[in-house]
Protein backbone atom coordinates (compact mmCIF):
# COMPACT_ATOMS: atom_id res chain seq x y z
CA UNK A 1 0.00 0.00 0.00
CA UNK A 2 1.77 3.09 -1.20
CA UNK A 3 2.06 5.95 1.24
CA UNK A 4 4.08 8.30 -0.94
CA UNK A 5 4.50 8.33 -4.67
CA UNK A 6 3.99 11.84 -5.97
CA UNK A 7 4.82 15.19 -4.41
CA UNK A 8 1.88 16.89 -6.08
CA UNK A 9 -1.06 14.92 -4.67
CA UNK A 10 0.18 12.54 -2.00
CA UNK A 11 1.09 13.06 1.68
CA UNK A 12 4.72 13.16 2.88
CA UNK A 13 6.66 9.89 3.06
CA UNK A 14 7.42 8.31 6.43
CA UNK A 15 10.18 10.33 8.03
CA UNK A 16 9.53 13.49 6.02
CA UNK A 17 8.69 16.55 8.11
CA UNK A 18 5.85 18.83 6.98
CA UNK A 19 6.94 21.90 5.03
CA UNK A 20 5.14 25.16 4.31
CA UNK A 21 3.05 25.21 1.13
CA UNK A 22 5.37 27.79 -0.45
CA UNK A 23 7.93 27.55 -3.25
CA UNK A 24 10.72 28.00 -0.69
CA UNK A 25 9.26 25.25 1.51
CA UNK A 26 9.04 22.86 -1.43
CA UNK A 27 12.69 23.53 -2.29
CA UNK A 28 13.86 22.59 1.19
CA UNK A 29 11.55 19.64 1.70
CA UNK A 30 13.23 16.29 0.83
CA UNK A 31 11.93 14.60 -2.29
CA UNK A 32 9.21 12.03 -1.47
CA UNK A 33 9.77 8.29 -1.54
CA UNK A 34 7.58 5.33 -2.48
CA UNK A 35 6.70 3.32 0.63
CA UNK A 36 4.50 0.24 1.03
CA UNK A 37 2.81 -1.23 4.10
CA UNK A 38 2.26 -4.55 2.30
CA UNK A 39 3.93 -6.19 -0.68
CA UNK A 40 1.93 -5.52 -3.89
CA UNK A 41 2.41 -9.07 -5.15
CA UNK A 42 0.41 -8.70 -8.36
CA UNK A 43 2.46 -5.70 -9.43
CA UNK A 44 5.65 -7.56 -8.53
CA UNK A 45 4.52 -10.44 -10.72
CA UNK A 46 3.90 -8.15 -13.69
CA UNK A 47 7.24 -6.42 -13.13
CA UNK A 48 9.08 -9.76 -13.12
CA UNK A 49 7.26 -11.05 -16.19
CA UNK A 50 8.34 -7.98 -18.17
CA UNK A 51 11.92 -7.94 -16.82
CA UNK A 52 12.47 -11.66 -17.37
CA UNK A 53 10.82 -11.67 -20.77
CA UNK A 54 12.78 -8.77 -22.25
CA UNK A 55 16.10 -10.07 -20.99
CA UNK A 56 15.38 -13.59 -22.24
CA UNK A 57 14.62 -12.17 -25.70
CA UNK A 58 18.02 -10.44 -25.74
CA UNK A 59 19.80 -13.63 -24.69
CA UNK A 60 17.88 -15.99 -26.99
CA UNK A 61 19.95 -15.48 -30.19
CA UNK A 62 23.13 -16.56 -28.42
CA UNK A 63 21.68 -19.95 -27.68
CA UNK A 64 21.91 -20.58 -31.44
CA UNK A 65 24.59 -18.24 -32.83
CA UNK A 66 28.06 -19.79 -33.18
CA UNK A 67 30.27 -18.99 -30.23
CA UNK A 68 27.44 -18.28 -27.81
CA UNK A 69 28.75 -15.88 -25.15
CA UNK A 70 31.95 -15.36 -27.19
CA UNK A 71 30.01 -14.02 -30.17
CA UNK A 72 31.02 -10.40 -30.99
CA UNK A 73 27.45 -9.16 -30.53
CA UNK A 74 26.96 -10.78 -27.12
CA UNK A 75 28.30 -7.93 -24.98
CA UNK A 76 26.41 -5.06 -26.67
CA UNK A 77 23.14 -6.97 -26.91
CA UNK A 78 23.26 -8.14 -23.29
CA UNK A 79 24.16 -4.58 -22.26
CA UNK A 80 20.88 -3.49 -23.82
CA UNK A 81 19.17 -6.37 -22.02
CA UNK A 82 20.38 -4.90 -18.72
CA UNK A 83 17.86 -2.10 -19.27
CA UNK A 84 14.93 -4.54 -19.02
CA UNK A 85 14.19 -3.90 -15.30
CA UNK A 86 14.14 -0.14 -15.90
CA UNK A 87 11.74 -0.60 -18.83
CA UNK A 88 9.52 -2.74 -16.60
CA UNK A 89 9.52 -0.03 -13.93
CA UNK A 90 8.40 2.60 -16.45
CA UNK A 91 5.57 0.39 -17.67
CA UNK A 92 4.37 -0.34 -14.12
CA UNK A 93 4.63 3.26 -12.92
CA UNK A 94 2.79 4.71 -15.91
CA UNK A 95 0.16 2.08 -16.70
CA UNK A 96 -0.60 0.35 -13.38
CA UNK A 97 0.49 2.64 -10.55
CA UNK A 98 -0.21 5.83 -12.54
CA UNK A 99 2.37 7.82 -10.64
CA UNK A 100 5.60 9.75 -11.22
CA UNK A 101 8.16 7.26 -12.49
CA UNK A 102 11.15 9.19 -11.13
CA UNK A 103 9.60 9.37 -7.68
CA UNK A 104 8.57 5.70 -7.77
CA UNK A 105 12.13 4.50 -8.52
CA UNK A 106 13.94 7.04 -6.36
CA UNK A 107 15.53 9.14 -9.10
CA UNK A 108 14.86 12.35 -7.21
CA UNK A 109 17.67 14.56 -5.96
CA UNK A 110 16.15 17.28 -3.79
CA UNK A 111 17.45 16.80 -0.28
CA UNK A 112 19.67 13.89 -1.36
CA UNK A 113 22.69 15.57 -2.92
CA UNK A 114 24.88 15.29 0.16
CA UNK A 115 24.10 11.58 0.54
CA UNK A 116 24.68 10.93 -3.17
CA UNK A 117 27.99 12.81 -3.21
CA UNK A 118 29.06 10.79 -0.18
CA UNK A 119 27.81 7.32 -0.99
CA UNK A 120 28.46 7.37 -4.75
CA UNK A 121 32.27 7.60 -4.32
CA UNK A 122 32.12 5.36 -1.25
CA UNK A 123 30.33 2.69 -3.29
CA UNK A 124 33.17 2.74 -5.82
CA UNK A 125 35.94 2.71 -3.20
CA UNK A 126 34.22 0.03 -1.13
CA UNK A 127 33.76 -2.28 -4.11
CA UNK A 128 37.40 -1.85 -5.16
CA UNK A 129 38.55 -2.48 -1.59
CA UNK A 130 36.47 -5.65 -1.32
CA UNK A 131 37.86 -6.88 -4.63
CA UNK A 132 41.44 -6.16 -3.63
CA UNK A 133 41.01 -7.78 -0.21
CA UNK A 134 39.52 -10.84 -1.87
CA UNK A 135 42.49 -11.02 -4.26
CA UNK A 136 44.94 -10.82 -1.38
CA UNK A 137 43.11 -13.55 0.53
CA UNK A 138 43.23 -15.69 -2.61
CA UNK A 139 47.02 -15.51 -2.68
CA UNK A 140 47.30 -16.00 1.07
CA UNK A 141 45.28 -19.19 0.84
CA UNK A 142 47.83 -20.65 -1.54
CA UNK A 143 46.90 -19.60 -5.08
CA UNK A 144 50.10 -18.52 -6.93
CA UNK A 145 50.33 -14.74 -7.09
CA UNK A 146 52.48 -11.67 -6.59
CA UNK A 147 51.25 -9.33 -3.86
CA UNK A 148 53.81 -6.69 -4.85
CA UNK A 149 52.05 -6.12 -8.19
CA UNK A 150 55.37 -6.15 -10.04
CA UNK A 151 54.40 -9.06 -12.29
CA UNK A 152 51.22 -7.29 -13.36
CA UNK A 153 53.05 -4.00 -14.00
CA UNK A 154 55.76 -5.71 -16.06
CA UNK A 155 53.17 -7.51 -18.19
CA UNK A 156 51.08 -4.35 -18.68
CA UNK A 157 54.18 -2.38 -19.66
CA UNK A 158 55.26 -5.05 -22.13
CA UNK A 159 51.84 -5.30 -23.77
CA UNK A 160 51.41 -1.53 -24.13
CA UNK A 161 54.95 -1.12 -25.44
CA UNK A 162 54.29 -3.79 -28.06
CA UNK A 163 51.01 -2.15 -29.06
CA UNK A 164 52.60 1.32 -29.24
CA UNK A 165 55.71 0.16 -31.08
CA UNK A 166 57.90 2.01 -28.58
CA UNK A 167 58.96 1.63 -24.99
CA UNK A 168 56.30 2.82 -22.54
CA UNK A 169 57.40 3.79 -19.01
CA UNK A 170 55.86 1.63 -16.26
CA UNK A 171 54.15 4.66 -14.68
CA UNK A 172 52.53 5.56 -18.01
CA UNK A 173 51.42 1.95 -18.49
CA UNK A 174 49.80 1.90 -15.04
CA UNK A 175 48.09 5.24 -15.71
CA UNK A 176 46.76 4.01 -19.06
CA UNK A 177 45.31 0.87 -17.49
CA UNK A 178 43.68 2.83 -14.68
CA UNK A 179 42.22 5.33 -17.16
CA UNK A 180 40.80 2.46 -19.22
CA UNK A 181 39.23 0.93 -16.12
CA UNK A 182 37.75 4.30 -15.10
CA UNK A 183 36.18 4.75 -18.52
CA UNK A 184 34.87 1.21 -18.38
CA UNK A 185 33.24 1.85 -15.00
CA UNK A 186 31.65 5.06 -16.28
CA UNK A 187 30.18 3.36 -19.35
CA UNK A 188 29.08 0.27 -17.43
CA UNK A 189 27.36 2.44 -14.81
CA UNK A 190 24.90 3.65 -17.46
CA UNK A 191 23.81 0.09 -18.20
CA UNK A 192 24.02 -1.08 -14.58
CA UNK A 193 21.66 1.76 -13.74
CA UNK A 194 19.13 0.07 -16.00
CA UNK A 195 19.21 -2.92 -13.66
CA UNK A 196 19.42 -0.95 -10.43
CA UNK A 197 16.49 1.32 -11.32
CA UNK A 198 14.47 -1.89 -11.46
CA UNK A 199 15.95 -3.95 -8.63
CA UNK A 200 16.76 -1.22 -6.12
CA UNK A 201 14.49 1.58 -7.35
CA UNK A 202 11.27 -0.32 -8.04
CA UNK A 203 11.49 -3.81 -6.48
CA UNK A 204 13.24 -3.02 -3.19
CA UNK A 205 10.53 -0.60 -1.92
CA UNK A 206 7.87 -3.10 -2.95
CA UNK A 207 9.51 -5.94 -0.97
CA UNK A 208 10.54 -3.87 2.08
CA UNK A 209 7.40 -4.78 4.06
CA UNK A 210 8.90 -8.28 4.36
CA UNK A 211 11.73 -6.83 6.45
CA UNK A 212 15.24 -5.89 5.32
CA UNK A 213 16.79 -9.35 5.44
CA UNK A 214 13.92 -11.32 3.93
CA UNK A 215 13.34 -8.70 1.23
CA UNK A 216 17.03 -8.75 0.32
CA UNK A 217 17.16 -12.54 0.18
CA UNK A 218 14.06 -12.74 -2.01
CA UNK A 219 15.31 -9.87 -4.18
CA UNK A 220 18.67 -11.61 -4.56
CA UNK A 221 17.01 -14.86 -5.63
CA UNK A 222 14.87 -12.98 -8.16
CA UNK A 223 17.97 -11.20 -9.47
CA UNK A 224 19.95 -14.44 -9.74
CA UNK A 225 17.21 -16.26 -11.63
CA UNK A 226 16.85 -13.29 -13.99
CA UNK A 227 20.40 -14.15 -15.19
CA UNK A 228 19.43 -17.73 -16.08
CA UNK A 229 19.27 -17.18 -19.87
CA UNK A 230 23.00 -16.34 -19.91
CA UNK A 231 24.16 -18.46 -16.97
CA UNK A 232 22.81 -21.56 -18.70
CA UNK A 233 25.08 -20.95 -21.70
CA UNK A 234 28.22 -20.43 -19.62
CA UNK A 235 28.34 -16.72 -18.73
CA UNK A 236 29.16 -17.11 -15.01
CA UNK A 237 31.71 -19.59 -13.66
CA UNK A 238 32.94 -20.52 -17.11
CA UNK A 239 33.92 -24.16 -17.48
CA UNK A 240 32.02 -25.27 -14.38
CA UNK A 241 28.95 -27.54 -14.31
CA UNK A 242 25.88 -25.43 -15.06
CA UNK A 243 23.80 -26.83 -12.18
CA UNK A 244 26.54 -25.90 -9.72
CA UNK A 245 26.94 -22.48 -11.34
CA UNK A 246 23.22 -21.72 -11.02
CA UNK A 247 23.14 -22.76 -7.36
CA UNK A 248 26.34 -20.88 -6.53
CA UNK A 249 25.25 -17.68 -8.23
CA UNK A 250 22.39 -17.35 -5.75
CA UNK A 251 24.86 -16.50 -2.97
CA UNK A 252 26.61 -13.45 -4.49
CA UNK A 253 23.29 -12.10 -5.77
CA UNK A 254 21.81 -12.26 -2.27
CA UNK A 255 24.93 -10.66 -0.74
CA UNK A 256 25.01 -7.92 -3.38
CA UNK A 257 21.27 -7.37 -3.01
CA UNK A 258 21.69 -6.72 0.71
CA UNK A 259 24.69 -4.44 0.19
CA UNK A 260 23.16 -2.50 -2.71
CA UNK A 261 19.87 -2.11 -0.85
CA UNK A 262 21.90 -0.60 1.99
CA UNK A 263 23.62 1.82 -0.38
CA UNK A 264 20.24 2.81 -1.79
CA UNK A 265 18.83 3.47 1.66
CA UNK A 266 21.87 5.54 2.61
CA UNK A 267 21.19 7.64 -0.50
CA UNK A 268 17.59 8.42 0.33
CA UNK A 269 16.22 5.73 -1.99
CA UNK A 270 18.26 6.80 -5.03
CA UNK A 271 19.72 3.77 -6.91
CA UNK A 272 22.72 5.58 -8.44
CA UNK A 273 25.30 4.52 -5.77
CA UNK A 274 24.12 0.93 -6.17
CA UNK A 275 24.64 1.25 -9.93
CA UNK A 276 28.18 2.57 -9.34
CA UNK A 277 28.96 -0.39 -7.06
CA UNK A 278 27.42 -2.80 -9.59
CA UNK A 279 29.42 -1.34 -12.47
CA UNK A 280 32.65 -1.30 -10.46
CA UNK A 281 32.17 -4.95 -9.55
CA UNK A 282 31.57 -5.87 -13.20
CA UNK A 283 34.34 -3.74 -14.75
CA UNK A 284 37.13 -3.47 -12.19
CA UNK A 285 37.16 -6.87 -10.46
CA UNK A 286 39.15 -8.58 -13.26
CA UNK A 287 41.73 -5.78 -13.11
CA UNK A 288 41.97 -6.06 -9.32
CA UNK A 289 42.62 -9.79 -9.56
CA UNK A 290 45.17 -9.07 -12.27
CA UNK A 291 47.12 -6.85 -9.86
CA UNK A 292 48.20 -9.91 -7.87
CA UNK A 293 48.28 -12.44 -10.71
CA UNK A 294 51.12 -14.38 -12.26
CA UNK A 295 51.14 -16.81 -15.17
CA UNK A 296 49.92 -19.60 -12.87
CA UNK A 297 47.14 -17.72 -11.07
CA UNK A 298 44.20 -18.24 -13.41
CA UNK A 299 44.75 -21.98 -13.70
CA UNK A 300 44.96 -22.38 -9.92
CA UNK A 301 41.93 -20.23 -9.04
CA UNK A 302 38.71 -21.85 -7.91
CA UNK A 303 35.86 -19.74 -9.38
CA UNK A 304 33.51 -20.91 -6.62
CA UNK A 305 35.90 -19.57 -3.97
CA UNK A 306 38.33 -16.96 -5.23
CA UNK A 307 36.59 -14.08 -6.97
CA UNK A 308 33.80 -11.61 -6.21
CA UNK A 309 31.23 -14.30 -7.10
CA UNK A 310 32.91 -16.92 -4.93
CA UNK A 311 32.63 -17.78 -1.25
CA UNK A 312 35.30 -15.28 -0.22
CA UNK A 313 33.65 -12.44 -2.13
CA UNK A 314 30.23 -13.31 -0.68
CA UNK A 315 31.60 -13.30 2.87
CA UNK A 316 33.28 -9.92 2.37
CA UNK A 317 30.13 -8.36 0.89
CA UNK A 318 28.03 -9.62 3.79
CA UNK A 319 30.42 -8.04 6.27
CA UNK A 320 30.27 -4.77 4.33
CA UNK A 321 26.47 -4.96 4.15
CA UNK A 322 26.24 -5.44 7.93
CA UNK A 323 27.94 -2.05 8.29
CA UNK A 324 26.30 -0.19 5.39
CA UNK A 325 22.64 -1.17 5.89
CA UNK A 326 20.89 1.28 8.28
CA UNK A 327 19.19 -1.51 10.20
CA UNK A 328 17.77 0.59 13.07
CA UNK A 329 16.29 3.26 10.81
CA UNK A 330 14.68 0.70 8.52
CA UNK A 331 13.06 -1.04 11.52
CA UNK A 332 11.80 2.29 12.85
CA UNK A 333 10.37 3.38 9.49
CA UNK A 334 8.66 0.02 9.07
CA UNK A 335 6.97 0.36 12.47
CA UNK A 336 5.92 3.94 11.72
CA UNK A 337 4.54 2.92 8.35
CA UNK A 338 2.37 0.18 9.85
CA UNK A 339 1.12 2.53 12.60
CA UNK A 340 0.26 5.15 9.97
CA UNK A 341 -1.52 2.55 7.84
CA UNK A 342 -3.52 1.31 10.84
CA UNK A 343 -4.60 4.86 11.65
CA UNK A 344 -5.70 5.47 8.07
CA UNK A 345 -7.72 2.27 8.19
CA UNK A 346 -9.45 3.48 11.33
CA UNK A 347 -10.12 6.86 9.69
CA UNK A 348 -11.70 5.20 6.65
CA UNK A 349 -13.91 3.05 8.90
CA UNK A 350 -14.93 6.13 10.89
CA UNK A 351 -15.74 8.03 7.70
CA UNK A 352 -17.88 5.13 6.50
CA UNK A 353 -20.20 5.74 9.46
CA UNK A 354 -20.25 9.49 8.89
CA UNK A 355 -17.55 10.81 11.23
CA UNK A 356 -17.03 14.43 10.02
CA UNK A 357 -13.59 14.61 11.63
CA UNK A 358 -12.03 12.63 8.80
CA UNK A 359 -13.96 13.99 5.82
CA UNK A 360 -11.65 15.30 3.11
CA UNK A 361 -8.50 13.48 4.28
CA UNK A 362 -6.24 11.60 1.89
CA UNK A 363 -6.90 7.84 2.04
CA UNK A 364 -6.00 4.72 0.13
CA UNK A 365 -8.17 2.25 -1.65
CA UNK A 366 -7.72 -1.50 -0.99
CA UNK A 367 -5.46 -1.86 -4.03
CA UNK A 368 -3.05 0.70 -2.60
CA UNK A 369 -3.82 3.55 -5.03
CA UNK A 370 -4.23 6.85 -3.15
CA UNK A 371 -7.52 8.67 -3.62
CA UNK A 372 -9.19 11.73 -2.14
CA UNK A 373 -12.05 10.95 0.23
CA UNK A 374 -15.23 12.94 -0.24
Amino acid sequence: MSTSTSPESHPPAVGDSPAPATPQGRRHRPAPRAEFAAVPWRRVGVFLAISYGLFALCALPFWFLPGGITHPLFTPVIAVGMLAPAVASVILAKTVEKTSWRTRVGLRFRGRWRALLTWGPLALVLTLALGLLGAVLMVLRGVPGDLTGRTWLALATEQLSTAAGTEVPPAAAAAAVLATVAIGIAITTLFALGEEIGWRGWLWPALKPLGTLRASVLGGIIWSLWHLPVVLIGYNYAGQPRAAAIAMFLLPCIAMSLLYNGLTERSGGNPIPAAIAHATNNSATPMVIGLVSTAQTMDAMNPFVDNASGIVGVALMLVAAAVVVPWARLRRERRELHVSDARQGADIEAEAVGDPAVTGRDHRSPDGVPHRAT
